[in-house]
């Protein structure tokens, strides 16, 4: 399954988008955050990191909503930390 332009650059606003509430609201893992890369990974079935990036499964990143894509993120940063 290949994702189309659109489809990636909607996971990237949405990405993004939780990065910056993080800086707003919980700047410690906001700006741990600014130090690492994103990317979509279709044979993860959630999320992961190897301490470079952030990788996750488009179908995981869909069933989350903000708050709780905000805790992921803030649950992968701590492994690199």
């Amino acid at each position: 399954m290949a994702l189309s332009n659109e489809q990636l650059q909607k996971y990237a606003i949405r990405l993004k988008t939780s990065r910056m509430r993080l800086l707003v609201n919980h700047s410690f893992y906001g700006m741990l955050l600014m130090h690492l890369k994103y990317s979509l990974d279709l044979e993860c079935q959630t999320a992961y990191t190897d301490g470079e990036k952030i990788a996750f499964s488009p179908n995981f990143m869909d069933e989350l909503s903000d708050s709780e894509l905000d805790f992921v993120l803030m649950h992968e940063i701590m492994h690199v930390a």
